[in-house]
This record gives structure tokens, C-alpha cells and sequence, in this order.
């Protein structure tokens, strides 16, 4: 018996994800770095560094934090710079866990916002803009929802905002965008909390870890999306 013939990836869903992925995205962390490098100069925000590791003393910081980044995350607004302020205000593993549960929480809002609160014409109009502009993406969508966002979310660039209400509009199954969301963001929201890290005094070799970060995230993704289709 000769082995089972398998389906070619689809080419209408790898060209949806290249336009997602511009070559350019590749600099980002770069700019970051060195940004980061040129702002430890000033002497302002060098006394302002050397504070960072006590913010997280204020009485309720977590909570403030979580009721500050979940709403924060829910409008699709840039998570780079809420990892940033948690690496620094709580260190590596504390703003990672903080950064990671609002980042889950706020696609589960924005989710839930597209599945069952927005106007219905809203919901129409960009679900019929979704079938017209990334049809292979809506397929996969339907047929493997948790690859899907996982491939996603591991992309370095993107909307955020608009693989959550997508999910929202094609109804995936909950527990399965709410994995593949924390999952997925978990190496982004690692480099750039690493980033925040590192600004403080003393951690400069935290910066360069972020950058191999960045470039690990960006090679699951493209690894996820070479067999996005299989």
C-alpha cells in the first residue's frame, strides 16, 4: 500500500501571514536595545533606575498593575511597553506572571467583547472583512483554532486586538484561544519584561538574552507556520 498523499500547505494562508510579518519586524528588538542603551546616559532617568527594583513595595502593586494592564491589553494597545514598566517594577518572573495574565484576560475580554457585546453590524462588517481579506486564515481558524492563535500570537508583529475579536467572530472554543493566547505570548512577553529588567542597574547581560528571545519567538512561529496547513 502506498503511503497516504498529504495536503500541500495552503498558499493563500502562508502569503496572509507574511503580510502580518514584514522583514522589518526583524528590527524591533534592535531598536529597543539600543534605545534602551542611549537612555541609561541620562542622569535623570539613571536615579530613576536605581529605584526600580522598590516600586513593587507599594502596598496592592500587583492588583494596581492588573487593573491598569487588563483593560490595557483588551484595547490591543502595545504590550511591549506594559512588560517594559513590569520588568522593571517587579523583576523578571514576577512582571512576566503579571504581564502574562493580563495579556490572557484582556484577549478573553476583547473576545468575549466581539462574540456576544459589540453591535450587531459591527460583527457583520468585519466578519464579512475577514472572509474577504484573510480567507485562508478564517479557514484555519475554523478548522484548527488552537494552532491558529498559537502561530499567531508567536508572530512579532500584528493585531493583537484582531486575532482576539476574529476568534470572537468565527465563536472558537474558549479554553482553547485562552491557552494558545497565554502560550503564545509567554516568548514576547519574556524579551521585552528581560528588557525592562535590564535597564535596571547592574543587568546589562539580561538585554542580550531579550534579543536571542526575540529571535527564538520569531522561528516558532514561522516553524508553526510552515505546517499551519498540514
Amino acid at each position: 500500500m502506498g503511503s497516504p498523499i498529504s495536503t500541500p500547505p495552503d498558499p493563500g494562508l502562508r502569503r496572509t501571514f507574511r503580510q502580518l510579518v514584514p522583514w522589518r519586524a526583524a528590527l524591533t528588538i534592535g531598536a529597543m536595545l539600543v534605545f534602551v542603551a542611549l537612555l541609561q546616559r541620562l542622569p535623570v532617568i539613571h536615579r530613576l533606575l536605581e529605584n526600580a527594583p522598590h516600586w513593587h513595595e507599594t502596598p496592592y502593586a500587583p492588583l494596581w498593575f492588573l487593573l491598569l494592564a487588563v483593560p490595557y491589553c483588551a484595547c490591543g494597545l502595545p504590550r511591549q511597553a506594559l512588560c517594559i514598566a513590569a520588568g522593571l517594577a517587579f523583576g523578571v518572573w514576577g512582571g512576566l506572571g503579571l504581564c502574562s495574565l493580563a495579556y490572557m484576560m484582556g484577549a478573553i475580554a476583547a473576545y468575549g467583547w466581539a462574540r456576544a457585546l459589540s453591535p450587531i453590524k459591527f460583527r457583520q462588517r468585519l466578519h464579512d472583512r475577514l472572509q474577504k481579506n484573510y480567507a485562508a486564515l478564517a479557514r484555519t481558524l475554523h478548522r484548527k483554532p488552537f494552532r491558529a492563535v498559537l502561530t499567531l500570537r508567536l508572530m512579532p508583529v500584528g493585531s493583537a486586538l484582531l486575532v482576539s475579536m476574529a476568534a470572537g467572530l468565527f465563536e472558537l472554543s474558549v479554553p482553547a484561544f485562552a491557552l494558545a493566547t497565554l502560550l503564545g505570548g509567554l516568548p514576547q512577553n519574556l524579551v521585552f519584561v528581560l528588557v525592562g529588567a535590564g535597564t535596571r542597574i547592574g543587568h546589562v547581560v539580561q538585554l542580550g538574552l531579550a534579543g536571542g528571545l526575540f529571535v527564538v519567538s520569531g522561528a516558532l512561529g514561522a516553524m508553526l507556520l510552515r505546517h499551519a496547513d498540514e
